[in-house]
């Protein structure tokens, strides 16, 4: 009979403490000054948390939460999040971790389900909320009066700890109830597995809603460790997680597979740490790989249900062998049984139950389908029940079990647990699949990377993923999307999965037309690209993203890149989206290399043909110098401080600024709908409707402008027309490509709406409104989006070898997006004015929580917040953004943490050689790298 438990000796572990509220509080009393919590450069003592975690608890209690209530906990990573969570225990209510980037119906979905009367959250995440919330709202950055008092420990075992939603195979997530008692003899139990002390530091770097989290937060915030919390930014860059790795000492660090292989091509090499791996099947060759470059490897294994971890194995030296899961921890009981329930003897397989201790309630809601999951056990005391994972065991002849894959259609893929059923019936309910059928996979490639493939028997492809990837989170949306006739089916009428048909390169694509590689840097890369993915046919305007070079998939792009002698950066990978816009980076910067640091910037203007250029340095969150060289043409007048240049598409963060200063002032709702305030022209319908958030994030799935640009004594036609489809050469008017968030598009069309909205909303011109909004607060007198200025020195364009284009410059209707004329010192004072508010300093222009929502990025993947370019890839993001028109080359970048920026503007289509040069200059002379 296969039957496990642990160990006769430590069968029971007896936690020393009945309260789960009290774990923390009383730890925090016996080290009120140690760190407790690292995150963001930020480093918080346990009596720091302890009273903001009481501040939480009683403003929850204020707003009706209690014992056995469930409280959702929708926060950013940051201490605030884990004092929210800890706040909810102690005012004897459950959590529910909500991401806030989720799409609204299934936010609306989790909180009806678990009976969600109460939300924890920040003012600026209270837009992400469903409309029909009618429950009550407690926002952190609101509460006030003394913390809650911490009271004797009850014993409060019997209450609910925590809510998590896992994917359903009948469309509707499954909101797993997990008891206090169950959490406790988790962390209990792997503190004596792993001997948790104060010298202990766990990375947390993983998600909130995933199980997994619960040990690297609680375990060692129970008994005196620290936490290292990877802030949104890091959590989704490797190279960054290995710096944390690194600089903070971590002793303990878990991933999944995916996220371990992840780690070890951003050069996580040998440490003394203990690692877990977990989440989804370990294969023998990574723990190969992991067992040579850390002492201590332990393979973990439990679905939700069962509280996180129900098995472990300690991995030998070398690794060798098949990864088995082990045997149960304390108070676990682990069966492999036949179809009738009975044991099955040991080498045979069968289905694997567990019980004991940490077995779930069951489901919010779903009596019908906890009575099928969770089930008698024939084999424990009368009533006691065990969870049936669906996941196929058998015992080795080493007496631990060795799971084989799962007995129905549900997946791991990165360590989120997916129904593919759920993904199926999504598919399902569109309209272009009436009476259709679709089926859904997870497909392995050559190297062994594993990504989702959606079949459906109508519609259009491209469509179809972007109408999941509307519906679900993320990491549910299938990387391709196949339309075919019919399924292939089984003699019994079902699914032969085996026969579905492996997609091709074009299942990848985005619906543009093939563009093969022209340049040798471009074959270079679609060769990597090709190898690294095992596809064919890439085109070089293929997006990044729709290719499956997701962050699991961009730092083995960026190695094969390197390998193959190609100079690139992950900032410079992370900021293309296309091969054309990579190759086009890296040969510019071939390009420039000759350019000596030494000689400074008028080396630079000499190497490169510039006739001028002005630059701006911050230090330490204030302008240090500026610096000017060059002249304002050939022959003509030297480039002084308060020379104007053109700087194209830094116009949208200064945009930005001034629509988020409306919103400040009350006069805009970054989440309402914008042709409630809209006059001359509206949004088309066909799609839900589209918000400022939309527009300042790229995000709007409108379609794209007309890219043509106008001299100055060319007729310009007005932002109407443009809009209208009246404009010369427009082939009709904006349309609706998409729905909003569906795609990231940078594209003229947003920043055309969003300049009627604050013209229409407030009944005044766009430049008059960056007059009084942004210009005059900061005494900015060199900036203006002003076309018929003649009060100030301006810089005129030329071409990449220097010569003057004709009439010195070119515009477009959408001033927003291209219209801006300034000087160095001014984009940087406004740079220091946004980094002020940001950090929560005396600022002029925005609110600290508007200058965060600009400053956060909006869409994975796109490096892109409200407005402006986000590089959060290393420990100290960077904000700002570059311009290019026609006869201007300028950037602004400035680090949050630090201070650290500059702004360098040039005058000629060759100036990108002197922004990389001067980049180069101030990381060698200044006290911190800009790269």
């Amino acid at each position: 009979m296969t039957t496990l438990t642990t160990d006769s000796a430590l069968v029971r572990v007896k936690a020393p403490i009945d309260s789960l509220a009290a774990c923390f509080t009383e730890q925090a009393l016996r080290t009120p000054h140690a760190e407790a919590v690292v995150v963001g450069g930020r480093r918080i003592t346990y009596a720091e948390l302890d009273r903001l975690s009481g501040s939480v608890a009683r403003g929850l209690a204020a707003a009706g939460a209690g014992p056995d209530q469930v409280v959702a906990v929708m926060l950013e990573r940051s201490e605030q999040a884990l004092a929210g969570m800890l706040g909810v225990w102690r005012a004897g209510a459950a959590y529910l971790p909500v991401d806030p980037a989720l799409p609204p119906e299934r936010i609306g979905y989790m909180l009806a389900t678990a009976g969600v009367r109460v939300v924890l959250t920040a003012s600026g995440l209270t837009a992400n909320l469903p409309a029909g919330f009618a429950g009550h709202t407690v926002l952190t950055d609101r509460l006030t009066g003394p913390p809650a008092q911490a009271g004797p420990g009850r014993d409060d075992r019997d209450l609910l700890a925590y809510v998590l939603f896992t994917s359903g195979s009948t469309g509707r997530p499954k909101g797993v109830q997990i008891s206090r008692r169950a959490l406790i003899n988790l962390l209990f139990s792997m503190r004596a597995r792993l001997g948790s002390g104060p010298g202990h530091v766990w990375l947390a770097a993983t998600s909130f809603s995933f199980d997994i989290s619960m040990a690297e937060l609680w375990l060692p915030l129970i008994t005196g460790g620290r936490v290292v919390l990877a802030t949104d930014q890091q959590v989704h860059d490797p190279l960054a997680l290995c710096e944390l790795v690194q600089g903070e000492g971590v002793t303990h660090l878990q991933a999944t597979p995916s996220g371990w292989r992840l780690l070890l091509a951003a050069g996580f090499g040998q440490r003394d740490i203990t690692a877990i791996t977990t989440g989804e099947a370990c294969p023998p060759s990574l723990a190969a790989e992991l067992s040579r470059r850390v002492p201590v490897l332990y393979n973990l294994y439990g679905p939700t249900e069962t509280t996180v971890w129900s098995t472990g194995w300690l991995i030998p030296e070398g690794g060798a062998g098949g990864v088995a899961i082990g045997r149960p921890l304390h108070n676990t009981r682990a069966y492999v049984l036949g179809d009738g329930l009975e044991p099955v003897a040991p080498g045979v397989v069968g289905e694997l139950y567990l019980a004991g201790d940490g077995v779930a309630r069951g489901y919010a809601d779903r009596p019908d389908l906890t009575a099928e999951r969770f089930v008698p056990e024939p084999f424990g005391r009368p009533g006691a029940r065990m969870y049936r994972t669906g996941d196929l065991a058998r015992m080795r002849p080493d007496g631990e079990l060795e799971c084989l894959g799962r007995v129905d259609h549900q997946v791991k893929l990165r360590g989120h647990r997916i129904e593919l059923g759920e993904i199926e019936e999504c598919l399902r309910r569109h309209p272009d699949l009436a009476g259709g059928d679709a089926a859904v996979v997870l497909r392995e490639d050559s190297e062994g990377d594993k990504g989702l493939v959606a079949y459906a028997t109508g519609g259009d492809a491209v469509g179809l993923r972007e109408y999941l990837g509307q519906e679900l989170p993320a990491y549910m949306v299938p990387a391709a999307v196949v339309v075919l006739p019919e399924l292939p089916l089984l003699a019994s009428g079902k699914v032969d999965r085996q026969a579905l048909p492996a997609p091709s390169s074009d299942s990848y694509r985005d619906g543009d037309e093939y563009v093969e590689p022209r340049t040798d840097t471009e074959r270079l890369i679609v060769r990597i690209c090709a190898e690294t993915l095992g596809r064919d046919r890439i085109s070089v305007r293929d997006r990044f993203s729709r290719l499956g070079i997701d962050s699991l998939r961009i730092v083995s792009l960026l190695g094969a890149a390197r390998r193959a002698g190609l100079t690139v950066q992950l900032k410079t990978l992370l900021m293309s989206e296309t091969v054309e816009q990579l190759a086009a980076s890296i040969d510019q910067a071939a390009r420039s290399a000759r350019s000596v640091v030494a000689l400074g910037l008028r080396q630079a203007l000499e190497d490169n043909d510039v006739p001028g250029a002005s630059v701006a340095v911050i230090h330490n969150g204030e302008i240090s110098e500026v610096t000017t060289s060059g002249l304002l043409t050939p022959g003509g007048a030297a480039v002084t401080e308060q020379t104007r240049f053109h700087v194209a598409s830094i116009s949208k963060h200064v945009s930005a600024c001034l629509a988020l200063r409306l919103v400040d002032r009350g006069l805009l709702n970054l989440d309402q709908d914008v042709n409630i305030h809209l006059r001359r022209w509206r949004i088309p319908g066909g799609y839900g409707p589209v918000t400022m958030r939309h527009l300042l994030a790229n995000r709007s799935g409108l379609s794209p402008t007309p890219a043509t640009w106008y001299s100055p004594t060319q007729d310009l036609p007005s932002l109407v027309a443009v809009l209208q489809g009246t404009a010369p050469g427009q082939e009709g008017p904006i349309r609706r490509d998409a729905a909003p968030e569906s795609t990231f598009q940078k594209s003229g069309s947003h920043w055309a709406v969003l300049q009627l909205l604050l013209e229409d909303r407030t009944g005044t011109p766009f430049a008059e409104l960056a007059d009084e909004f942004v210009f005059a607060p900061l005494g900015l007198t060199g900036s203006t989006f002003r076309h018929d200025f003649d009060d100030q020195e301006s810089a005129l364009g030329h071409d990449a070898v220097g010569r003057p284009i004709t009439e010195g410059w070119r515009t477009r209707p959408t001033v927003a997006a291209n219209g801006l004329w300034t000087t160095a010192a001014d984009l940087a004072r406004i740079a220091v004015d946004l980094r002020h508010a940001y950090r929560g300093e005396p600022a002029t222009l925005l609110s600290p929580g508007a200058a965060r929502q600009m400053l956060t990025l909006q869409h994975p993947g796109s490096f892109y917040g409200l407005g402006t370019v986000l590089d959060t890839s290393g420990e100290d993001p960077e904000f700002g953004h570059a311009g290019e028109v026609v006869g201007f080359r300028a950037i602004s970048m400035t680090r949050i943490a630090s201070g650290t920026g500059f702004v360098c503007l040039t005058n000629s289509d060759g100036g990108k050689a002197v922004l990389t040069s001067t980049a180069d200059l101030i990381s060698r002379t200044g006290p911190r790298s800009i790269r």
